[in-house]
């Protein structure tokens, strides 16, 4: 046989054996866009990824899971269409060579050829707009907030009034990375079974359990070596009087040391953030607000353990024990959703002019209405308007005429930090998610600066105010320039007489949650 004979059966007949593309199957055609457009779509994202600074979820799932996807279901549908076409000729006892070459005289491959290009291309830009959008979409807030998760509505308020209101929200509960994306996904099923069947829990529980560690998240901002120095902050308090009586205290804030000072324990607040420290605690509760047991090892390699006689400790060695490593999220576990408390909203209204202190015993009445039972935040705008127009009618019906303005705009602020702070529907506030930056409404620093905390020499954790902060300003005045003033650091002293008796006792003694002090 010569070239140019056609080839025979291997049978020993005569019958030519035709040379068949496999592209001329329509399936093929299909198959073959979404492998192209898919190809074609991940490396322009590979590119994009490579080149964008920084990693990101979403992108990171779109690209290296849901575009191969695409590119996969193509050739399942090719070799499907090899299948069909290799059944359908021996079937009809064809003898075929299918190969993948290119007929554009054959009318049949041309037309599937056209389904193809069509195909690859309306693929390419669906695809490409779709996965667009939604990478853009599932990245947002308002998915996180308000798309899916409605009943993060108390947490989407709250983290439009945060500082980390220009953070996306998987920056911070997510991070980069596919595999803690995928392990947020699966947890979210679970949430959207308990949305669906409104099974969830009034209010969220907290703390996240499965919250991914601080230096993963926190500290691609906030490095340790960052926090040094001192900042000085103004705090404007007013008393329950009827003259809403000021009181000022301005605080020079011990953030952290400097460079010489990393490896010194007095070196401020972070102190244990720097150099090779480590501490770690035992909470007996879920809420971590009790911790009799804490473990302090130092840059020399000495170890501390200090304990709590008084609380029954689970043994720390045992596997089954939750002994956590000490890290940011353990003081500032509200940085994007603070509640914040009724004094605090109330003591910023008075300050800033949005609540007149010309009102009579505003700051006790305006606690009072916050912290009043509410079931709704309409009825609570109701109760708080009727009540506060009726009190100031019945208790000053000589002054109410030419107070109509600032009970209006009292109300108006009563009602604005009701909205913002308060969600009864989830049953959400300050006292349901406590803010340990602090040690008023809850103990916060105190869970282990002024606990019962001892080493085995009998040592304490220092309770010694001024190894966080030192008030350099302080008396009865809205304006710092008239407050007695020393910035090597005054004795504190107590907005309201009670003697010595603030030494011997943690300030959550007197100023309690319920009252929102």
């Amino acid at each position: 046989m010569t070239d140019a004979d056609p080839p025979t059966d291997d049978s020993g007949g005569d019958s030519p054996i035709e040379a068949r593309s496999l592209y001329r199957h329509r399936l093929a055609a299909v198959g073959g866009a979404l492998i192209l457009a898919g190809s074609l779509l991940f490396a322009l994202l590979v590119l994009i990824d490579l080149t964008s600074g920084g990693e990101n979820s979403y992108r990171s799932l779109i690209t290296y899971f849901a575009v191969p996807g695409v590119i996969l279901v193509g050739l399942v549908l090719f070799l499907l269409s090899v299948r069909i076409q290799v059944v359908q000729a021996r079937r009809r006892g064809e003898i075929v060579s299918f190969n993948l070459r290119v007929e554009p005289s054959d009318p049949v491959f041309m037309r599937s050829l056209w389904v193809f290009l069509v195909l690859a291309s309306v693929i390419l830009l669906v695809i490409g707009w779709a996965g667009f959008k939604g990478y853009e979409a599932t990245d947002s807030v308002a998915f996180c907030g308000e798309t899916c998760h409605t009943v993060m509505g108390p947490e989407a308020t709250t983290y439009e009034n945060s500082p980390h209101a220009n953070v996306l929200c998987a920056e911070c509960h997510i991070g980069s990375g596919t595999s803690f994306w995928v392990r947020s996904k699966i947890d979210g099923i679970r949430q959207v079974v308990a949305t669906f069947t409104n099974s969830y829990e009034r209010p969220i529980e907290t703390p996240v359990a499965s919250l991914r560690p601080a230096q993963e998240t926190c500290e691609e901002c906030h490095w340790p070596t960052q926090s040094y120095g001192q900042k000085l902050t103004t705090k404007n308090y007013y008393r329950t009087d009827e003259a809403n009586s000021p009181w000022t205290v301005s605080l020079l804030v011990n953030i952290g040391g400097g460079a010489d000072a990393q490896h010194l324990e007095d070196a401020g607040i972070h102190w244990n953030m720097l150099g090779q420290k480590t501490i770690e605690y035992i909470a007996v509760d879920h809420k971590r607000q009790v911790i009799p047991w804490v473990r302090v090892a130092r840059d020399d390699g000495s170890v501390t353990v200090y304990q709590d006689p008084n609380v029954a400790i689970p043994d720390p060695d045992d596997p089954e024990t939750d002994r956590r490593v000490f890290d940011c999220m353990d003081c500032h576990n509200r940085p994007s959703h603070l509640f914040v408390p009724p004094a605090v909203s109330v003591n910023n209204g008075i300050a800033t002019g949005l609540i007149s202190r010309d009102l009579p015993y505003i700051r006790r009445i305006g606690l009072e209405l916050l912290n009043a039972p509410h079931d709704s935040h309409d009825g609570a705008e109701a109760t708080i308007r009727t009540t506060l127009a009726s009190y100031y009618m019945e208790s000053y019906p000589d002054r109410v005429g030419d107070l109509t303005d600032e009970i209006d705009g009292a109300a108006d602020a009563l009602v604005d930090i009701y909205r913002d702070n308060f969600f009864p529907e989830m049953k959400t506030d300050y006292r349901a998610h406590l803010n340990n930056l602090s040690h008023f409404v809850g103990e916060g620093c105190f869970r282990c600066h002024g606990s019962d905390l001892v080493d085995e020499a009998g040592q304490g954790i220092t309770k010694d105010c001024n190894a966080c902060h030192t008030i350099v300003a302080q008396g009865p005045a809205d304006n710092i320039e008239g407050l007695e003033q020393d910035m090597t650091g005054l004795e504190f002293e107590h907005p309201v007489e009670i003697e010595e008796k603030w030494q011997g006792i943690n300030c959550t003694e007197c100023h309690t949650a319920e009252e929102g002090y």
